[in-house]
């Protein structure tokens, strides 16, 4: 009767620990919903991008910055750059929209350059050039 009984209550507190639901937040859920929604936006974006030109990353006509757009871009891409010998990254900007245009070219240029290093490109294979006359907003990757 004893075992009978150390039976019982042993199988009753497993059933009680096996229970491990916990109740759902409703904000967590939505703000994991809303993460995988902005998550597939980009995708989507990138996506488009490689469509378009793989090797040409835009960046808006007043801006230097490499947005999450063009990183997942770069990201697509990173396999081929390491395994290439060089790479020529070209910063694009037209010198009718902005009023220093080389100084963005560059500074675009050199954007994509420290994000790749920082991605473990090797720095000793990038060269940096630019162009101003092309009537575009981007860099242009170059590799072999």
């Amino acid at each position: 009767m004893k075992q009978l009984l150390l039976a019982c209550l042993f199988s009753s507190l497993l059933a009680g620990c096996a229970n491990t639901s916990h109740p759902v937040d409703p904000v967590a859920v939505a703000a994991a919903q809303k993460m995988a929604a902005e998550r597939a936006a980009l995708e989507k974006k990138i996506d488009a991008n490689m469509a378009i030109d793989s090797n040409f990353i835009p960046f808006d006509k007043m801006s230097p910055k490499l947005d999450p757009v063009g990183q997942g871009q770069l990201l697509r891409l990173l396999p081929q750059l390491k395994a290439s010998k060089a790479i020529a990254i070209r910063g694009h900007c037209y010198r009718g929209d902005v009023g220093n245009a080389k100084a963005a070219a560059q500074a675009r240029a050199i954007e994509v350059k420290d994000f790749l290093v920082g991605t473990g490109v090797l720095e000793s294979k990038i060269s940096i050039r630019f162009d101003t006359e092309r009537k575009t907003h981007g860099v242009q990757l170059i590799f072999k």
